[in-house]
């Protein structure tokens, strides 16, 4: 939808210092359109209801779509969301777009901010204040503040027949995030998240909890030299995918992942696995590094898991950030006007690890024709394609304002005499796990006098789903690959290195089919 007039897209954290120096209308005008949309009825599909259910739940069973037999009756479609698959930055870009046309129609003004999340203000404090803040002063009266969570006008349901309805969300559910859970769709689980949020009654306390996780998230765990911490964190990811040398491997995890089986060298960052960490920094999980579970064992924030994670406000003001990294990568790398999918690689077929989206068939394959559903281009209903919203400025009519990053730093290279190795994780069968979980890679070496050294060597999150076995596109693909870099190591001593997994989860304890190898290579 080309326009003569490029709006600009700014920080929300300089809207908040604005504000802070009186002038105060741009925040105003940004809350009072996000009131507008979640007071909306359930049926608007201007309402933040209805475009949040389109990545997630509410869920739509389409037994006429995927032609699912008798027994398959109660399959359900898992949202229209693009995951593990090459249409990831461009669903999700027209997926904010669609969040901030909404808005538009309440102020005609309002642009969708972004939460700026390597920017020097989210690395020390973590998330801006506007977005967690439990209420703001609006025309004359103090208001909950519709940035911090959504309360649901409908229920939001996942029940098949046999399941324990553990995730199902009842009407007038709020939206809550780390520490705290959000598991209500039981008697027992209701009975344990009481529990758990019994132990944090203090908002302003949780706020702390909160920021500080994301500051962790953000710098990398703190590991025993000689790891850098900078090389652990969602901030160094964010710079590494900025390099990424094509679209296709910037795209997502499934094409990263098969491009660093194919080839030595460096391991490359897609976008999507930064945007996976801040899910589930916000969502409920500590900073790899505190054991299986983490130190708040029961928190379960809404972010954390697909079904749920945009009915929190916070979901788009990241997700605009992810797609200004999307814009810087095409800006720094030349590709503001095209950009090329290989075709036939992993990532670029319908059935690759999030599957296709309603409407396309298993196996199609994904090119920058394949329809973005459910999103209208136009008033004859046209859908929009990955060819539409390439160039922001002359497609989509917006820009952004300067941020972090806006000049990728150079990647380090591995010092010499450190290994220039990975370490690659095959066989994590997603299907086993209930929800999104942590794969961290540790390395322990020996030397002559029986002394061990012990290596962190990174982390990786999954973004998943709380019920994957009844999810159909979610069962097409289910293999989780996960690459870890060696170069912290001295390069001697990796042929003595004994290599470990462990993984954060939402369980009790590991499936007990879990099955996986550990590989070293170039």
């Amino acid at each position: 939808m080309p326009t003569n007039e490029i709006k600009v897209r700014r920080s929300v954290r300089g809207l908040q210092a604005e504000y802070d120096k009186g002038n105060k209308q741009p925040l105003e005008d940004l809350v009072r359109a996000w009131r507008g949309i979640q007071n909306l009825p359930a049926t608007d599909k201007r309402s933040f209801f209805a475009i949040g259910g389109y990545h997630g739940e509410p869920f739509q069973y389409r037994r006429q779509v995927d032609n699912l037999s008798d027994t398959d009756r109660y399959t359900y479609w898992g949202g229209y969301c693009n995951h593990g698959n090459v249409l990831f930055p461009t669903w999700h870009r027209v997926y904010v777009r669609k969040l901030e046309e909404a808005l538009q129609s309440i102020v005609p003004s309002v642009t969708m901010p972004y939460w700026d999340e390597t920017s020097d203000e989210s690395r020390q404090h973590g998330i801006p204040s506007i977005l967690t803040q439990e209420q703001f002063p609006l025309d004359g009266e103090l208001i909950d503040n519709p940035l911090r969570s959504f309360i649901l006008p409908e229920a939001l349901s996942d029940y098949l027949p046999g399941d324990d309805r553990i995730y199902e969300k009842p009407k007038g559910y709020e939206t809550v995030r780390y520490p705290l859970s959000g598991l209500v769709g039981t008697e027992a689980a209701r009975a344990a998240t009481d529990a758990h949020n019994a132990q944090y009654p203090h908002p302003s306390e949780n706020i702390k909890l909160l920021n500080q996780n994301i500051v962790d998230w953000l710098e990398g765990p703190k590991p025993e030299e000689p790891k850098p911490r900078s090389q652990n964190g969602v901030y160094w990811e964010f710079q590494n995918c900025l390099h990424a040398p094509n679209y296709t491997v910037f795209s997502n995890t499934t094409s990263a992942g098969q491009w660093n089986l194919d080839r030595s060298g460096t391991a490359i960052t897609p976008l999507e696995s930064p945007h996976n960490d801040i899910h589930l920094a916000v969502g409920g999980f500590d900073v790899p590094g505190q054991g299986e579970a983490g130190k708040f064992a029961g928190a379960n924030g809404d972010m954390g898991e697909n079904n749920t994670a945009a009915m929190d406000p916070i979901f788009f003001f990241h997700h605009c950030n992810v797609d200004r990294m999307f814009w810087l990568w095409q800006k720094q790398n030349g590709f503001t006007d095209s950009f090329e999918i290989i075709s036939g690689y992993a990532g670029t077929s319908s059935s690759d690890s999030q599957g296709p989206t309603p409407g396309i068939a298993p196996g199609t394959p994904l090119d920058l024709d394949t329809p973005l559903n459910p999103f209208l281009k136009d008033e004859f209903g046209t859908i929009f394609t990955s060819r539409d919203c390439i160039n922001i400025e002359k497609q989509l009519g917006y820009t952004y304002a300067p941020g972090s990053l806006e000049v990728a730093p150079e990647l380090k290279a591995v010092e010499s005499g450190f290994s220039t190795k990975k370490l690659t994780v095959r066989g994590i069968d997603r299907a086993l796990f209930q929800g999104s979980f942590v794969l961290r890679a540790y390395a322990t070496v020996q030397n002559e006098k029986g002394e061990s050294t012990e290596y962190y060597l990174g982390h990786h999150s999954v973004l998943s789903r709380r019920n994957v076995i009844r999810c159909a596109n979610c069962l097409t693909h289910l293999e989780v690959i996960a690459h870890f870099p060696l170069g912290n190591m001295p390069a001697e001593a990796v042929e003595r290195a004994k290599f470990r997994l462990e993984i954060q989860h939402r369980g009790a304890e590991l499936p007990a089919k879990l099955n996986y190898t550990l590989e070293v290579n170039d």
